[in-house]
């Protein structure tokens, strides 16, 4: 699944973790986007690397999807 990344400070470790967004419009990111309207509704979130494949069942380390986008994105698989 497409998604934008948003890096944040964990809740938990009080370190940085990417959480994973579904942008509204993936097509229209060219990679070079300052800004992109995700599935949660938040305002949007600053991308400097664009979209990128991210498997719906992520398991990988300082990672997660953000809880209202992967909702928004098991609706759409």
């Amino acid at each position: 699944m497409l998604a934008a990344a948003e890096r944040v400070r964990s809740r938990v470790r009080g370190e940085a973790e990417i959480v994973w967004h579904m942008p509204v419009d993936p097509a229209s990111c060219d990679g070079d986007c300052d800004m992109h309207d995700i599935a949660c509704g938040e305002p949007g979130i600053s991308v400097p690397g664009g979209n990128r494949e991210v498997p719906v069942d992520l398991h990988e380390p300082g990672q997660r999807w953000c809880t209202a986008c992967l909702n928004a994105t098991r609706q759409t698989v």
